[in-house]
């Protein structure tokens, strides 16, 4: 009678532990919430990348435009070369 005992508890408990638990399942719900949030953080992520890039571009235009504005207005600020009347001081 023992034998048959040991015998069906040794059938009985790993299909007892092959059933899902309560944190099996909550590790589970954990990790689906988790890639889920992984992929919105990805989307948002590659979002912000696109719009860095925008900024970066338009960043370097205005900064293109500045210099060419600064050398426009330096060239404007130089007075042109006075020609000499030709005319000698003499000496004292």
């Amino acid at each position: 009678m023992k034998a048959w005992m040991a015998v069906a508890a040794l059938a009985v408990v790993p299909l007892v532990g092959c059933g899902s638990s309560r944190e099996l399942n909550k590790a589970r719900i954990e990790a689906n919430t988790a890639r889920k949030d992984a992929d919105s953080l990805r989307a948002e992520n590659k979002a912000l990348k696109d719009k860095v890039t925008e900024l970066e571009g338009e960043v370097a235009s205005v900064t293109k435009e500045r210099d060419e504005l600064k050398v426009a207005a330096e060239e404007a600020a130089t007075p042109a070369a006075v020609p000499a009347s030709g005319k000698k001081r003499g000496k004292k």
